[in-house]
């Protein structure tokens, strides 16, 4: 058997019948998945909401979930693969908070889960002209004012191709949340853009090695498209359908949702349309509606872009300028250490600076950028 911590984290989501929630408490409970397999059948029956029968399913359970273990680690570590459990550090935050998320998460690439912005795009495979070509100026107007961003989709046909392509074509990182294990690509395809989204970003699954292409298990994915986000947009979508299912839980979430209204008259509109209607996401008519709603523009970016187009600064104004966006207020003694300017350098700045209505002098020679 592999002398491995890991071991342990891994054979917990081999044990049957116990679930991802139930998985998670029982670490939570022992303090690690290794005092959990430690643990006697006594100590199992007294874990609240286990009782008796789960228990002893457990209990009688542990060895061949560790036999399993051993097999998966094996082939992770043959073959270039991943993973994060639950009790790790690194397991993503914003989907430890989704009560139903997975205990294990294996990935090819080099996903960064503490990523600042992250946005999940599904939408139907029967996706339109209007869809796709509103994916794309969406993503690309991402990328333009938050280059750092990652777009996650479902690597299916129609919209979750689309919105991968589009963050591949603007240089953003981009996950694929897949339905199946690591080892095959469906659709078949798709394996082009998935080769391609390796370079810059990650596919990602729940599922060891060696499970089977099953329908059910792409329904079981969207939890994680919906968890690993920030945002879900929806840009397309017929009223029933896995992007629907999506929407319903990321607002179970509570993640800000957002759908593409369409054509009344449009089949693979109606369900956007539906979720605008009851309240169920924002409507999104273009990026800065998206932007507006999940305020990722702070006030002093906003400062500074006014800033920007009324005033024409020289290079010492521009660098007192640039220290007082940092703040709201700063006296004049730190933003002479700051600026590194002289008093008489910088009383002449600050001057200027007043002249053109830029900044504001508050008593106590305290100064902030003008609102």
């Amino acid at each position: 058997m592999l002398d491995d911590d890991k071991l342990y984290d891994v054979a917990v989501t081999f044990v049957r019948g116990i679930g991802d929630i139930n998985a998670k408490k029982l670490i939570t409970h022992f303090g690690s998945a290794k005092d959990l397999f430690s643990a006697s059948l006594k100590q199992l029956k007294s874990v609240p909401g286990i009782g008796e029968v789960v228990a002893m399913r457990l209990y009688s359970d542990f060895d061949s979930a560790l036999a399993a273990a051993e097999e998966e680690l094996k082939y992770v570590y043959a073959n270039d693969v991943g993973f994060v459990t639950f009790a790790d550090d690194t397991y993503p935050e914003r989907l430890r908070e989704c009560a139903d998320s997975p205990a294990i998460l294996y990935y090819k690439g080099m996903p960064d889960f503490s990523s600042r912005h992250i946005v999940s795009i599904v939408g139907t495979r029967n996706a339109t002209k209007y869809g796709v070509e509103f994916c794309k100026a969406f993503v690309a107007e991402l990328a333009q004012r938050y280059p750092d961003a990652v777009v996650v989709s479902g690597l299916a046909y129609g919209i979750d191709v689309a919105a991968h392509k589009a963050a591949l074509e603007n240089n953003l990182k981009t996950w694929a949340v897949l339905g199946h294990s690591l080892e095959t690509i469906y659709p078949a395809p798709h394996k082009k853009v998935a080769d391609k989204i390796l370079e810059n970003g990650a596919l990602i699954s729940d599922f060891p090695h060696g499970t089977k292409i099953d329908p059910a298990n792409f329904v079981r994915r969207n939890r994680i498209v919906a968890g690993l986000c920030d945002a879900l947009l929806v840009v397309e979508s017929g009223e029933k359908g896995g992007s629907i299912i999506t929407a319903n839980i990321a607002n179970n979430y509570n993640k800000d949702v957002f759908a593409v209204p369409g054509n009344v008259n449009s089949t693979y509109s109606r369900g956007c349309n539906k979720l605008i209607k009851t309240n169920r996401a924002n409507l999104c008519e273009s990026f800065d509606d998206f932007e507006y709603i999940m305020n990722w523009t702070s006030k002093i970016e906003s400062k500074m872009q006014t800033l920007d187009l009324k005033f024409d600064f020289s290079a010492d104004e521009q660098r007192v300028v640039d220290v007082l966006a940092k703040y709201e207020f700063l006296d004049i003694d730190n933003l002479r250490r700051q600026s590194e300017m002289t008093p008489n350098e910088l009383s002449l700045i600050l001057l200027q600076l007043e002249m053109k209505g830029a900044i504001v002098s508050l008593p106590g020679k305290i100064f902030s950028l003008k609102r």
